[in-house]
């Protein structure tokens, strides 16, 4: 491709990279509601949209066909999946492969890495879009035609993955020989500690010895520990009331009422899980006293009313569910420590932007 034409495919995408970036956070929150949701613990979600540099670096090396059209591209957003054991591989591929249409011919499943001629330590990876159901929703259907990847690794997976690639093998052939053969014994050591990993884990589980209740209460120690989204969800499903409550106080303070879909729910959730963590509410107990003091002289109400009034001309396009007015909450009494940290790489931008309405 000319530079004149590689320009003007760079001015093209340009043009679309705020919305795939937007598909990049909205993709990544789905398969983290999803995979959480079969009880499978991740290690981390990270979605990201290829920037405009990087796809001006690439684009005269697309096919002429992926050059005329920017959705077959897989590539403009990426997702990847970081498991502890690789039986949590398998199980994430069954829930992607039910969940979204599958490219085959452009994906690598787990039945393709059995070959015992494959070099390194390879993963996963799927070229994927939205399932006809999830596409025709009103909230996904400007995403319906982008493909994107996605990468399920573990995290020794990554490690290959990361470091591989720096690795420059020389052009001498008998050197060159050498450092192919290290290579290759390095992945083979880090499959066979993910193995072990899972062994140790696995055995772990089975000798381990129910404790029995004693005849005075103990303390619960997961009151202190830094909870996760799945431990957050429960919190919320055990306590229903609280949802209500700050649904119906932000209603009475002004704001329009706002009947979200589940799915809407599961992203306002996670969003409010990133701004806690942010605002360092990060175990259960920290949650509670958070909780109480906005039941402390009305402390909550005159917060959600403060907030109303400032906005209060755009204010009938919010859309505050439950989550989202203690999303709101958070941001407003944990200001402190909020304005010291990176506020759009931690989501609490995009966070704050959804419930305002912003695209």
């Amino acid at each position: 491709m000319n530079g004149s034409r590689t320009d003007e495919w760079g001015r093209k995408y340009m043009e679309k990279y705020s919305l795939y970036e937007e598909f990049a956070g909205r993709i990544s929150n789905l398969l983290q509601n999803l995979v959480e949701g079969e009880n499978i613990e991740v290690y981390g979600v990270f979605g990201r949209a290829k920037t405009p540099e990087e796809f001006l670096r690439t684009a005269g090396t697309l096919p002429t066909a992926e050059q005329s059209v920017l959705a077959d591209i897989a590539d403009l957003c990426t997702v990847k999946i970081l498991v502890n054991f690789p039986d949590d591989v398998e199980k994430v591929e069954g829930i992607v492969r039910k969940e979204f249409l599958a490219d085959m011919s452009r994906s690598v499943p787990l039945a393709g890495l059995d070959s015992p001629d494959r070099y390194g330590y390879p993963a996963v990876s799927y070229v994927l879009s939205l399932s006809r159901e999830r596409g025709a929703l009103r909230e996904w259907a400007k995403y319906r035609d982008l493909p994107f990847t996605l990468e399920i690794r573990t995290v020794l997976q990554e490690v290959w993955a990361a470091n591989a690639p720096k690795v420059s093998l020389p052009t001498d052939t008998a050197t060159k020989k050498k450092m192919q053969r290290k290579l290759l014994r390095l992945s083979a050591l880090l499959e066979e500690a993910d193995e072990g990993f899972l062994s140790l884990w696995e055995a772990a589980r089975e000798a381990a010895v129910p404790v029995t209740a004693s005849s005075s209460p103990e303390p619960d120690p997961d009151r202190r520990k830094v909870f996760d989204r799945t431990m957050l969800k429960q919190y919320f499903e055990e306590r229903a009331d609280v949802l209500r409550r700050w649904t119906d106080a932000a209603v009475e303070t002004g704001f329009p009422p706002f009947a979200p879909s589940q799915e809407y729910l599961e992203t306002s959730l996670s969003y409010l899980w990133d701004i806690l963590r942010a605002a360092e509410i990060d175990s259960l107990e920290d949650l509670d006293e958070f909780l109480r003091s906005l039941e402390e002289e009305g402390r909550g109400e005159e917060q959600i009313s403060t907030i109303y009034k400032a906005f209060e001309k755009e204010a009938s396009a919010w859309k505050v569910d439950g989550y989202s007015a203690l999303f709101l909450l958070v941001l407003n009494l944990k200001w402190d420590i909020l304005q010291q940290k990176d506020l759009v790489e931690l989501n609490i931008k995009k966070g704050s932007d959804r419930i305002k309405g912003v695209s």
